[in-house]
């Protein structure tokens, strides 16, 4: 490259970066303007104390760092002294960038900042350590302001030398670890904004021996042949990501298809960007985000896909922040308000349309599902369209078989379409989903429950008869569930019901509304505060952290009883078999339970055995679970609340105390009377299961009675080591692996708990889960359930002399780490 066409491309790339800088600022409010230009002022000096005291010998110092009118306004701004010159050989980082939608189409003002910070490699792991702990004082500091900075440690030579840097940030909330490696690197090139440091050889024809002739240029690797293997673990994460913010994930998830859709001769957007550079064009056209929503644009109208254009072209509205049916103070300097006031005329959108979508922040729970469902549909539509084409490549290599498995579990959770499982509401851009009144509505013909946002006396114009009028009000419910109590909960869960919300249920008095009112307010200290979940969480069977009892929701037999409650006390009595007439005083049981992968999970038993069938129901959960489990129970009794709370509680500890007691060798045995029924309640390692006591009068012994467990199929003889059966889960596919010389021994527990064993000679472990895994993915036979509820791999190994389970693949160090 000769020294006119270097000085050539570089002027083109800082005239693209100092028209970014001036957008950015354009859009931020003073403050944040101040808090933006400190960025590279603080990565340079270590002086200065932002939220605590920064090691002194932490690295600092950016190439060609200058120290800008513009940062000592800043400095003065926030009363930050102005620190003293450091060495200027003392240069810990090749470039500080911001990256993302900052000064693009995408940026809002409630945008996060990306930064990656590229560090010398010579730096130490120590020293990089000392570095992490900086940024996040840095973090914590803007938040402080509400400026939300995220950091990212990047290597120069990570996307040139892969295999090098596989681990060197594993997958967590805001980084994709393995998933994604040269789609991050283009979205770098094409939205980057160098703040301080090296100017990015991010043009097409670049190459390392341009920073060899210019040491003020850096290269990071090439994007123009990025390898097909990566789509799939790309869309995953964009996937996850997606969870919180759904609108933003479509958008990236619709580029890797278009992306997809035009492999192998794939134009980047990166590519685009340069030409409109060298053609000297640096309006509002040249604009990373706005060329991603074009080019989706393009896709969907030549597949004739219109309804996914249509919510497309919402989010990529919603996403700017532009508000055109409302003037914000920014809006007469906006940079962007032309141009999206030309789309939204070419899109034929209405005026109210436009307002609904400006009112965003105050959207309640009914608009907010509705447009997550919309989310969810076409999300999942790109990812099956991915899945295909990913299925006619192979897995990219870095893409860690662990790592797969942790995004498909949390996945699993949100789109699973479990009716007992209670999905979480998105809030997107609403402030506040509470409600001042909510009513339940049963359905005779439907045999479920519908919930409305509205008062009872505002729907009483309907007539209430289900039988007729089914379709009166479901335009308007805004969930329903096939129990009272999983709606109430999912109410809680969601920030709709509050200590001030009024109940109300249609053709039922106030006794009901107070009682629905009641259960509520119990649940909401209990919902509101869970555990964080950890990648050991996830790698491991789930287990139940918290546990609700709730009695008598559905029918109150204590209705009935007309003696004094005080009695009950001094009698001993049971309130399972109360009185000459032996009555039992619950008649329902809802059980809502919160298990350690982050799922809520509502199931409801009725009957005369309904207090059995839940503990049989809850218990293996609950033998894994720690002593910190949190078990509660809430009578919904008129009466008798405290002697049902009373007996519940002992009985429940009781049995959580023999599950705990029970193993492969033992069967423990209770007793318990229901009405005027015996029971006989035994516990093993599988469970608990009931028999009437009158049926077993044939057994010699009750306490001998062992619950059958699975034979292993095609080799009954054989038997899987016992420590298997303390991880077993219902509802998952697990492998258990054991290497013995050049012998693998596979156990693989299906997800009713069948096991089945199998031995490959000559066979790697790490090949064999690979293995597994693509073709749990890909294999349509294999597909049976959805692809997000993926296998679970572990390890047997021997610790001491004792065969021990360790979930395949993460190090110790990641385990304990929040996901």
């Amino acid at each position: 490259m000769t020294d006119k066409t270097a000085y050539y491309q570089k002027d083109l790339a800082e005239k693209l970066n100092s028209i970014r800088l001036t957008r950015v600022l354009n859009v931020l409010p003073d403050l944040q303007q101040h808090l933006f230009h400190l960025i590279p002022f603080l990565i340079q000096y270590n002086q200065i104390d932002v939220s605590d005291i920064i090691d002194p010998k932490t690295p600092c110092g950016i190439h060609n760092f200058i120290l800008s009118d513009a940062m000592i306004s800043a400095c003065d701004a926030l009363s930050l002294p102005i620190s003293e010159a450091i060495d200027s050989s003392a240069t810990a980082f090749e470039g500080i960038y911001a990256m993302g939608s900052t000064a693009s189409f995408g940026q809002n003002p409630q945008s996060d900042i990306d930064i990656w910070l590229i560090y010398n490699s010579n730096l130490t792991q120590d020293q990089l350590n000392l570095i992490e702990y900086k940024n996040k004082l840095i973090t914590d500091w803007f938040a402080g302001f509400e400026f939300e900075v995220n950091f990212y440690l990047v290597h120069p030579m990570q996307f040139r030398e892969c295999s090098a840097f596989d681990n060197c940030q594993s997958v967590g909330i805001e980084h994709s670890g393995s998933s994604q490696h040269w789609l991050l690197l283009e979205e770098f090139y094409r939205s980057h904004i160098r703040l301080a440091g090296k100017i990015v050889a991010w043009w097409p024809d670049a190459d390392s021996q341009d920073t060899e002739s210019d040491p003020n240029l850096l290269y990071l690797g090439d994007v123009n042949s990025l390898p097909a293997g990566e789509y799939f673990g790309a869309s995953l994460w964009q996937l996850y990501k997606g969870l919180n913010k759904p609108h933003k994930a479509l958008l990236k998830v619709l580029l890797l298809e278009t992306y997809a859709s035009e492999y192998p001769h794939t134009q980047m957007i990166t590519q685009q960007i340069w030409q409109y550079c060298q053609q000297q064009d640096f309006s509002v056209d040249n604009d990373a985000y706005l060329l991603l929503y074009q080019r989706i644009e393009a896709y969907l109208i030549a597949q004739g896909e219109h309804n996914r254009l249509e919510i497309v072209r919402r989010c990529f509205y919603l996403k700017s922040g532009v508000t055109l049916s409302c003037v914000s103070p920014h809006s007469a300097t906006d940079w962007r308000v032309e141009k999206i006031n030309s789309l939204v005329k070419q899109w034929g959108w209405s005026h109210e349309l436009v307002a609904t979508l400006d009112n965003s922040p105050y959207w309640h729970a009914g608009q907010l599902k509705w447009f997550n469902q919309q989310l969810s549909e076409l999300l999942l539509v790109s990812y099956k369209n991915l899945l295909k084409f990913a299925s006619k490549q192979t897995l990219s290599e870095r893409m860690r078989v662990e790592e797969l498995g942790l995004l498909a579990r949390k996945l699993h959770t949100y789109f699973s379409h479990d009716d007992h499982l209670l999905q979480p509401l998105n809030r997107l851009w609403s402030l506040s989903t509470a409600e001042k009144s909510l009513t339940i509505r049963h359905c005779l013909k439907t045999s479920r429950f519908y919930l409305y946002r509205q008062p009872y006396d505002e729907l009483d114009q309907f007539q209430v008869d289900t039988r007729y009028q089914q379709n009166a009000f479901d335009n308007h419910a805004i969930h329903d569930a096939d129990n009272i109590c999983s709606l109430v909960a999912w109410s809680v869960m969601n920030g709709l019901a509050t200590s001030e919300t009024h109940w109300f249920q249609v053709g039922r008095n106030k006794m009901r509304a107070d009682k629905l009112g009641y259960l509520s307010r119990k649940l909401i200290p209990i919902m509101h505060h869970v555990p964080t979940v950890s990648k050991r969480d996830l790698c491991e069977p789930w287990f139940y952290q918290k546990i609700v009892f709730i009695a008598n929701m559905d029918g109150d037999p204590t209705t009935q009883w007309f003696g004094p409650e005080s009695m009950l006390d001094h009698a001993n009595a049971t309130v399972l078999s109360l009185g000459q007439t032996k009555q039992n005083m619950l008649s329902s049981v809802a059980i809502v339970c919160l298990d350690s992968w982050g799922e809520w999970q509502c199931h409801r038993f009725n009957g005369h055995t309904a207090l059995l069938e839940a503990i049989s129901f809850i218990i293996l959960g609950l033998k894994r679970s720690n002593e910190q489990v949190d078990l509660s129970i809430i009578s919904c009794s008129a009466k008798l609340k405290q002697q049902i709370f009373n007996q519940l509680k002992t009985l429940l500890l009781r049995c959580y105390g023999l599950m705990k007691k029970a193993d492969q060798t033992n069967t423990l045995m209770h007793s318990i009377t229901i009405g005027d029924q015996r029971y006989r309640l035994y516990f093993n390692s599988l469970g608990m299961m009931y028999r009437k006591r009158d049926s077993m009068a044939h057994k010699k012994s009750d306490e001998t009675y062992v619950l059958p467990r699975p034979d292993l199929a095609d080799d009954p003889h054989s038997s899987a080591p016992s420590v298997i059966y303390q991880y077993t889960v219902m509802g998952a596919k697990q492998y258990f692996l054991h290497k013995r010389n050049q012998m693998l021994d596979v156990y693989i527990a299906d997800e009713i708990n069948q096991l089945e064993h199998l031995q490959y000679q000559h066979t790697n472990i790490n090949d064999f889960v690979a293995q597994e895994s693509h073709l749990y993915v890909f294999d349509e036979k294999k597909q049976r359930h959805p692809v997000f509820n993926m296998p679970q791999f572990f390890q047997l190994v021997r610790i001491e002399g004792e065969l021990t389970v360790m979930p395949f693949g993460l190090s110790k160090d990641e385990m304990g780490s929040a996901f």
